[in-house]
């Protein structure tokens, strides 16, 4: 008990945290030391991220801890709401929001780098994957007043977990023993903006075991660009080009005689054009509605045995409003709602409109709900010599249902060409028929995805034998995992299903020696402990990877720790990017010229065709990763502490997509251009595809571009994190600061090995991040205050002659909490109060001339102020 002790105290003082040291008013320690346990009741030694063996912390890793008092602290109502307070995810100082334009996974990466990169966990299980165009697992929407803390190892964590952990690891941590129950409500407003929490926990604790049960319910409103008045589309009084569109609700006509000549409906006069805003009614953040519910227990059996489970349920609903497709369309004097500008005497001309006449709409709504279970059941079994083994399987399951509108080419094509106001398309205005309308726009992405994952795992881990500097502790252990993909639906009138499966067989092992520890210390060797772990994980699909990793912590003197990590790590391409279908695309020479430009052949550009999909000869990514870092707790300064990190990744073989122009010039890529194939050739090479767009009679065929994806990008990253707290007790209660952040000093990018390297902080990327905390309590009053900082960001953008640099101010916030204890008396025992205002002075995101306007990632919400309160029975 005395070493869980010491371990306990050890990761209260180690490790990032934003304030849990210096937060917690009753002492750093005392939220994570438990009194002693009668016999017979849950003995528990903490199991800590970064480590299979048990009070064993991850030795040489940066330690990133989010408190239970963090999360009161931030007063997130979401898991992807509390992680966009650590500084060095990528989701710092954001509302986050899912990917792949809403249709990606909840879970921004490490340090920059891509999401897939980090490996997420809840209690230290793997999650299912849930997206609907990803394999990648979200980050677990857990009842927030479910969680202990949040464990971020900022560190490749491959030879512990295996595939997913280059960057590093996040886990969330449930709490386990509790007796009561709490009920914790929110409301929220923001400019055009409200969202709504509830949330209640109940459990019971009877020593030998324990249950605890958590619900959640979150709703909230979307923003649309049109909700923001800080964004542009027209720069040219920067220095930029005019970003807007001409596909516009009003149209433009553009006539054969009169070549680039514009004609803006209604007028249509030559030389004017219709501009129009597509983001105005866009999402910048969307409308979400979560049900969430979490259950977990535990039982002693005898004096040896302790069985366990939990559940995770969410249900999750995103409406995600877009602009209506944008589409040009060639019609003749033969439709009867044809315009032919004065003076023109036209038969023919092209319109280019926007379809919101069609819809009826100036938006559409793309429609994804996600409904993810993920389950653990396990025993832990005591055996002699202070071993223990622990069995347990996981098993995750997701339905994942996506719905896109679209515009249907061939009904659009036919409509164009009607001669009669029931069968023709009028691109002007209104008066096209219903029954034309709805089979032009009854046609979308509408597609279910289920993705299950089942894990069986035996661990024995404990001590072996004594060293001078204490037990040298090990564990062991081997899993098998089983991971499927299944689809249906179609893509407008194209089915894709897709029935994707892979096994996965895992060994593993660590060692901790602890090599010099109180019974032999020497001057400047106050302590020392070694590590050594590794993993080895087949795959069914791809074959076999290994991944080593050694880390080590030396104290000179007592409250001084230098450590140390190297090792390797991998991501697994995840099965859709290995099975996905592969689609066959056409272009002609004069597309190809634009987009698919072939510079070995001139002007006399070729009828090109492009593959594009899965690719089931994938292989893992793979990363070497070192990192060194040191620990400060002065014994002069005990209200002080303070911690840095330098960290070194070179991530390759990164999956991605060939660029077009890069495949005719780098001779790595060689391999999949076929230039002038023959008919046997091109035959082989059309058997593996999917014909998208291929005419009929296919035309002479110049080039084949194999644009599947491919282990082919490259990216090296070294920088910074730091973290400084300070806490002092003080006769009316405590104050307390702290600064925790990340400094990029190189952050490059390959697109392929031959490739021009190109500097990340030169495009967009933020060489730091930062927060600061300021806070007091007061009896029952508590003051916190943080402010989120980002640096600004340069790259390039479009000028009227080619490219210019720019570099967009900082982006700094300010979130202030107020909390109130009522009196523990009656009706109000158990009560608190708390006001949040995050974004204080509603700080408007930094100027770029480009895109929309603004650089960098951002906050959308602006200033939100929402009153919470929580009470406890």
């Amino acid at each position: 008990m005395l070493k869980t002790l010491q371990t306990a105290r050890r990761l209260a003082l180690s490790g990032t945290s934003l304030v849990a040291v210096m937060l917690a008013v009753a002492g750093p320690a005392s939220a994570q030391v438990q009194a002693p346990v009668a016999s017979g009741e849950l003995l528990e030694e903490i199991i800590v991220t970064g480590s299979r063996i048990r009070g064993v912390p991850p030795t040489g890793s940066n330690l990133i801890n989010v408190s239970r008092a963090d999360i009161d602290a931030v007063g997130a109502a979401t898991t992807p709401d509390l992680l966009a307070s650590v500084p060095q995810l990528n989701s710092f100082n954001t509302a986050p929001r899912a990917s792949s334009a809403g249709f990606g996974p909840f879970a921004p990466g490490l340090r920059a780098l891509p999401a897939s990169a980090t490996l997420v966990l809840m209690n230290g299980h793997r999650l299912v994957g849930a997206a609907a165009n990803d394999t990648n697992p979200d980050y677990p929407h857990i009842p927030g007043l479910a969680i202990e803390r949040v464990e971020v190892v900022a560190d490749g964590a491959s030879s512990v977990y295996g595939s997913d952990a280059i960057a590093g690891v996040v886990n969330f941590v449930t709490r386990q023993r509790f007796s009561g129950a709490e009920a914790d409500v929110r409301y929220g407003v923001g400019d055009g903006y409200h969202s709504t929490y509830a949330g209640g926990l109940i459990g019971e604790d009877w020593g030998s075991g324990s249950i605890l049960a958590a619900y959640q319910y979150t709703q909230n409103d979307n923003i649309t660009g049109s909700d923001r008045d800080y964004r542009v589309q027209d720069f040219r009084p920067f220095g930029g080009v005019d970003s807007r569109l001409i596909n516009c609700p009003s149209p433009n006509l553009v006539i054969p005689q009169t070549g680039a000549v514009t004609y803006a409906a209604p007028g249509f006069a030559p030389n004017t054009t219709n501009y129009c805003d597509n983001g105005a009614t866009v999402d910048l953040f969307p409308r979400t509605r979560m049900h969430s519910g979490f259950v977990t227990g535990r039982q002693r059996l005898g004096e040896l045995v302790t069985v366990w489970g939990e559940l995770l349920y969410s249900d999750r609903k995103d409406k995600i409003q877009a602009a209506p497709a944008i589409q040009a369309v060639t019609i003749n004097n033969t439709n009867p709602f044809f315009v032919a500008p004065a003076g023109t005497g036209a038969t023919q001309a092209t319109v280019l409109f926007r379809t919101d006449n069609l819809y009826g709409s100036d938006h559409v709504i793309n429609r994804d709900r996600a409904k993810v279970g993920n389950s653990s059941i396990g025993a832990d079994v005591e055996l002699p010599r202070g071993l223990n083994l622990s069995a347990y399987g996981t098993f995750g399951w997701t339905t994942n249902t996506a719905f896109i509108p679209d515009i249907n080419p061939v009904a659009l094509a036919i409509a164009a060409a009607g001669t009669t106001p029931a069968t023709a398309l009028d691109p002007f205005g209104t008066r096209t028929a219903p029954a034309v309308a709805a089979a032009i726009t009854d046609y979308s992405t509408s597609v279910t995805v289920k993705q299950r994952t089942s894990l069986g795992a035996l661990k024995i881990d404990g001590p072996l034998f004594d060293l001078p500097g204490g037990e040298l502790k090990f564990a062991v252990g081997a899993e098998y995992r089983r991971e499927t993909f299944e689809q249906q639906g179609f893509v407008g009138s194209f089915p894709v299903p897709e029935d994707l499966g892979r096994n996965i067989q895992s060994v593993f092992g660590e060692i901790f020696a602890p090599i010099v520890g109180p019974e032999n210390e020497a001057p400047l060797l106050h302590r020392l402990s070694l590590s050594l772990s590794g993993r080895y994980d087949h795959y069914s699909d791809f074959g076999s990877t290994t991944n080593p990793k050694v880390g080590f912590n030396w104290d000179p003197v007592a409250g001084l720790t230098i450590r140390g990590t190297y090792g390797r790590s991998f991501r697994a391409p995840g099965m859709r990017q290995v099975g996905a279908t592969v689609g066959a695309y056409y272009l002609d020479a004069a597309s190809a010229a634009v987009v698919a430009r072939d510079p070995t052949r001139g002007a006399g550009q070729v009828n090109t065709i492009y593959f594009r999909g899965g690719n089931r000869g994938l292989q893992p990514e793979k990363a070497r990763t070192y990192s060194v870092g040191v620990d400060w707790l002065p014994d002069f300064l005990p209200d002080m502490r303070a911690s840095a990190t330098f960290y070194d990744i070179r991530f390759t073989d990164a999956i991605g997509v060939p660029a077009a122009d890069l495949m005719f010039t780098d001779p790595t890529l060689a391999s999949i251009v076929y230039r002038n194939p023959s008919a046997a050739q091109l035959a082989a090479l059309l058997a593996q595809a999917t014909p998208v767009n291929l005419p009929t009679p296919l035309p002479s065929i110049g080039n084949v571009l194999d644009q599947r994806l491919g282990n082919f990008g490259i990216r090296e990253t070294n920088g910074l994190d730091f973290d400084l707290g300070w806490r002092r007790a003080t006769d009316f209660g405590a104050v307390f600061a702290g600064l925790a952040g990340n400094y990029i000093l190189k952050f490059d990018t390959q697109l392929s090995p031959g490739a021009p390297v190109a500097d990340s902080l030169h495009l967009g990327l933020p060489r730091y991040t930062a927060r600061a905390s300021l806070g007091a309590s007061a009896g029952p009053v508590g003051v916190i205050g943080f402010v989120n900082h980002r640096a600004g960001v340069r790259s390039t953008y479009n000028t009227p002659t080619g490219f210019g640099e720019y570099k967009a101010d900082p982006y700094t916030t300010v979130d202030l909490r107020v909390s109130w204890t009522l009196p523990d008396d009656g009706m109000t025992a158990g009560t608190q109060l708390t006001l949040q205002v995050n974004d204080l002075f509603d700080k408007k995101p930094p100027f770029f001339p480009a895109t929309d306007g603004i650089g960098g990632t951002y906050n959308p919400i602006g200033r939100f102020v929402a009153l919470n309160l929580r009470k406890s029975f």
